[in-house]
């Protein structure tokens, strides 16, 4: 669960993201609403909230929930990227993890996989480093 408080032109609000199985729930001032996963292996959710003036996005990706507020991340202070925007790459790097950690290794082998899918993604998404650096 994760929890942030925001003020929009002298209104507090509060939003809320609570952890599913295969999405969560999103709860802005006590209105909830439900999310669904944007992939099959990942928890990878990109949900924009409008507020009165303010553009905020709840992101998750694996296990790890952050809010951006008018484009800057509040947790790491790195501008927002849509998780939409991941690059191709970082996606065959996810469908190569979990197809070799299932063949070598089994479900511990796909666990692994999943794990280090978050890290592809995480870090593809990442705008603070150039692209060969979020490649290798």
């Amino acid at each position: 669960m994760a929890k942030w408080n925001v003020e929009d032109q002298g209104i507090q609000y509060s939003i809320e993201y609570k952890r599913g199985f295969t999405g969560g729930k999103i709860i802005v001032n006590g209105s909830e609403q439900k999310v669904k996963s944007q992939n099959a292996f990942l928890n990878l959710i990109d949900f924009p909230i409008r507020l009165k003036e303010k553009a905020v996005n709840v992101v998750v990706i694996g296990n790890k929930a952050d809010l951006a507020v008018d484009g800057i991340y509040l947790g790491s202070n790195q501008p927002y990227v849509p998780v939409s925007k991941a690059p191709g790459w970082s996606w065959a790097f996810v469908v190569v993890s979990l197809v070799i950690g299932w063949l070598f290794a089994g479900v511990f082998g796909l666990c692994l996989g999943i794990l280090g899918s978050m890290f592809y993604v995480k870090s593809s998404l990442s705008l603070h480093q150039t692209i060969n650096r979020r490649v290798v």
